[in-house]
């Protein structure tokens, strides 16, 4: 069974609400949360850990590319993402990027580059859950990094959103 995953507003009450208006991307997804108790960590490392092999795949040529232009390898959406969610804290990495807040209601996690700036955010409710991200690009290169990423980018969060189950 599938988990259905629906396009929402970023919500008001996310830590990211500043980024929002001066976003370059920005999109918000919500979903169902099966298991009230989970917090937000646990519920990132069950979407990262459901990436499906589509996805991995696209990372892999992401980050072949990006080395070959000098951009950063950022690695795969499973990597750091062995350790209990109770184990991270704020600077330790899980998936691909870095840990910025975490609390029992949101988790703030980014990469920073040369190329763009990018936020996730994983809030829950009683009753759902939100993943917004967040991109601020710095220069062409990242305008041209954003092009396609921006049209995939929706399906990516989605598959990885409806396989997780949290």
């Amino acid at each position: 069974m599938t988990t259905p995953v629906f396009a929402t507003h970023p919500p008001a009450e996310s830590l990211l609400r500043a980024a929002f208006d001066s976003a370059d991307f920005c999109d918000s997804y919500t979903a169902p949360l099966i298991d009230a108790e989970a917090t937000p960590a646990e519920i990132f490392l069950r979407i990262a850990r459901a990436t499906p092999d589509w996805v991995s795949r696209l990372m892999a040529i992401r980050n072949a590319l990006a080395r070959r232009i000098g951009l950063r390898d950022v690695g795969a959406m499973r990597d750091a993402t062995e350790r209990p969610a109770i184990a991270y804290r704020i600077g330790d990495r899980m998936g691909i990027f870095d840990v910025s807040a975490i609390d029992e209601r949101e988790l703030v996690l980014g990469i920073d580059d040369s190329h763009l700036d990018v936020r996730v955010s994983v809030l829950k409710d009683d009753a759902r859950y939100t993943v917004t991200t967040v991109v601020h690009i710095k220069n062409w290169i990242g305008r041209s990094y954003m092009a396609p990423v921006g049209r995939i980018h929706p399906l990516v969060v989605r598959a990885m959103m409806r396989r997780a189950a949290p």
